[in-house]
């Protein structure tokens, strides 16, 4: 199961990273939560396609095209917490950026239902249920 879990968030990181936003939803629970609420200023949980779209909408408004590195994946079973190194261009700036986020990534039945947000690795771990 959980080698499954890893195929599903590696194929809807790389449809996002290709721009085949259609393609990454569908690896997504129509009623994905996605919760940025430890992570961004705004504090916000997008939920549903339309507020994961709302999101990375906003993200694209930003910082223009933003690629996602993934760098280290821990499986959990039903949630993987991964560590992904995100890269851009600002859209009005053009200065590049680079910033690192861990992901709790819980997937049931080949669509990931939850992704939570944490700038910590450790707050990542222990909000999975894991340890160092």
């Amino acid at each position: 199961m959980s080698q499954e879990n890893i195929r599903t968030f590696k194929r809807g990181t790389a449809a996002y990273n290709r721009g085949d936003w259609e393609a990454a939803l569908a690896t997504m629970d129509p009623n994905v939560e996605f919760d940025l609420t430890r992570v961004a200023p705004d504090g916000k949980t997008y939920r549903g396609y339309e507020g994961v779209e709302r999101f990375w909408l906003m993200l694209r408004d930003v910082f223009g095209e933003l690629q996602i590195g993934v760098e280290e994946i821990i499986d959990g079973g039903d949630t993987l917490v991964t560590r992904v190194r995100l890269r851009s261009t600002g859209r009005a700036s053009g200065a590049m950026t680079e910033d690192v986020l861990y992901q709790n990534i819980t997937i049931r039945q080949d669509k990931a239902v939850r992704a939570q947000f944490f700038r910590d690795r450790a707050e990542a771990l222990e909000a999975a249920g894991l340890s160092e």
